[in-house]
């Protein structure tokens, strides 16, 4: 029987996206826990915030390396026993960790070698998830399920850094990442616990008709000519590029004010790293409701506008209270840009397209971030965090103006 797509929350009527959404919940906590304990332990064995944008530069460059490989895995396999298998060995690397806590190495750069691999972990997985969300739910329900799956990201985002520096405060950060193996262990069973009969699309069937695909690289270099080709997603694409280059580093440099400008404790810390998530948890019924029916065009605007505005105010915040409502705010901003954005990509493009296009996506989603993160920790070490910080709000500002002014954000409500 067909579920009807009006309701803030039509999608969770299909047990096999429920179960992907619970766990993914829980699975996202601990890597943002997993993230708080990370930037913490290298700010704590150096001091230094170029050390942090050095390892936000670890964390996510091997994305980059692994992204061609990721999208034909995701086209040519069983997207569900690879999310399966990259949940396991994704545990497993936070047990790794803490070991390596524990046996007390604290030698940055084998940390940051560490996160390396963590990071090629993570590339594997985040764009099979998302392509994963069009194999549970149909069409129709289609915007409803990227718009709560960017919701439950947000909610982890809350909790999580919360969560992570509860324990770091409490117990220190080998607790913390040895907690962070059992938050991916729901998010495994929920994945077992599908019919994979009832899912969209058939991975197996697609894997064996198509075979005679070319190589990973051909493969690829068709993927980005279609993107090319397609006005919409390439729009999304340079978009989410932008606010990646000038907002994403900001979330890294939270350790930053809350060790240097505010200095306040660790769980204090937690709680402004989750302060997005707080913001956009609370935002969940206007964006699925109200928000959704506007314009693409109309929602990016506002929300990468919006974006740096939020991080000049963070950046001048004269008290922690007021950076937090800053940064709530800004969590508002990603979310409607997050949902936005991944819904005019997932609507417009062909589904045999699918996985590779995704993995394209998200190279915009956080290819740029490393290299910033980089420039923005050597930036902030050399001219201190607020001015830094002020700067990349206001460029981020200024784009979304210039691409309104140009109609370039008209393109997001193309069809192809």
């Amino acid at each position: 029987m067909a579920i009807s797509s009006r309701g803030l929350f039509s999608s969770l009527n299909v047990r096999n996206y429920r179960l992907y959404w619970m766990g993914a919940v829980l699975k996202n906590n601990g890597r943002w826990a997993q993230y708080v304990a990370t930037y913490y332990i290298i700010f704590r064995l150096t001091e230094s915030a170029s050390w942090v944008g050095l390892t936000a530069f670890a964390n996510f460059v091997p994305m980059l390396v692994v992204n061609p490989l990721t999208g034909w895995i995701s086209d040519n396999m069983n997207r569900r026993n690879v999310l399966i298998a990259t949940n396991i060995i994704a545990s497993s690397m936070a047990g790794i960790m803490a070991i390596v806590w524990g046996a007390g190495l604290k030698e940055p750069g084998v940390w940051v070698f560490i996160f390396f691999l963590n990071g090629a972990v993570s590339g594997l997985l985040i764009p099979v998830g998302q392509a994963f969300v069009a194999d549970c739910v149909p069409q129709n329900l289609l915007r409803n399920a990227i718009t709560l799956n960017s919701t439950q990201f947000n909610a982890a985002r809350a909790i999580g850094p919360a969560i992570g520096g509860l324990i770091l405060g409490i117990a220190g950060p080998g607790w913390t990442l040895l907690a962070v193996v059992f938050f991916y262990g729901p998010m495994i069973f929920c994945l077992l616990l599908m019919d994979s009969a009832s899912l969209t699309n058939s991975q197996e069937q697609n894997y064996k008709a198509r075979r005679d695909r070319p190589s990973v690289v051909s493969d690829y270099k068709e993927s980005v000519r279609y993107v090319f080709k397609s006005r919409g997603i390439s729009a999304a694409i340079i978009t989410i590029s932008i606010i990646s280059t000038f907002g994403f580093p900001v979330v890294q440099q939270i350790i930053v004010f809350s060790e240097e400008v505010f200095k306040v404790s660790p769980f204090l810390f937690g709680l402004l790293g989750s302060a997005q998530g707080i913001g956009a948890v609370i935002v969940v019924p206007l964006v699925t409701g109200y928000v959704s029916f506007m314009k693409p065009s109309v929602q990016q605007f506002i929300a990468t506008v919006g974006y740096g505005l939020a991080i000049i105010l963070f950046a001048v915040a004269p008290s922690y209270f007021i950076a937090f409502l800053a940064l709530s705010f800004l969590g508002v901003m990603h979310l409607i840009s997050a949902s936005n954005l991944n819904s005019v990509v997932q609507l417009q493009v062909d589904e045999e397209m699918r996985g590779r296009v995704m993995a394209i996506y998200i190279v915009g989603v956080l290819g740029p971030a490393p290299f910033a993160s980089l420039a923005m920790g050597w930036l902030v070490s050399l001219f201190g965090p607020r001015l830094v910080v002020a700067v990349s709000g206001s460029i981020l500002a200024l784009a979304g103006i210039i691409l309104w002014s140009q109609g370039k954000f008209s393109n997001l409500n193309a069809k192809n």
